[in-house]
């Protein structure tokens, strides 16, 4: 991490919120201020991430438009549903927290 910082990497977008929560605690033990010296950004909203000290930002998905959406391409590709006619993409949603 602190070599992170040295190199001039400012803000990590992780794969999800467990390697957010774990960039977070790796920074804090580096001595690193988060999101002062790096903000951290998750993914999926994992109710776990809002335990860490200072909690990890997130993008939450609106995972039952997602869900429908896969169904949907599912029964059309097994020729049991009409082609999905989907207008705009899924909605998703910065939930800012302390790290950000």
């Amino acid at each position: 991490m602190r070599r992170w910082h040295r190199d001039g990497i400012t803000a990590v977008v992780a794969f999800n919120d467990d390697a957010a929560a774990d960039v977070v605690s790796a920074s804090v033990r580096a001595g690193l201020r988060v999101p002062a010296d790096l903000a951290v950004v998750g993914n999926d909203d994992a109710p776990i991430a809002r335990m860490f000290m200072p909690a990890p930002s997130t993008v939450r998905l609106d995972v039952d438009d997602l869900g429908r959406r896969f169904a949907e391409f599912a029964l059309y590709r097994v020729g049991d549903g009409p082609r999905p006619r989907w207008t705009g993409g899924i909605t998703m949603t910065l939930v800012r927290r302390a790290s950000t």
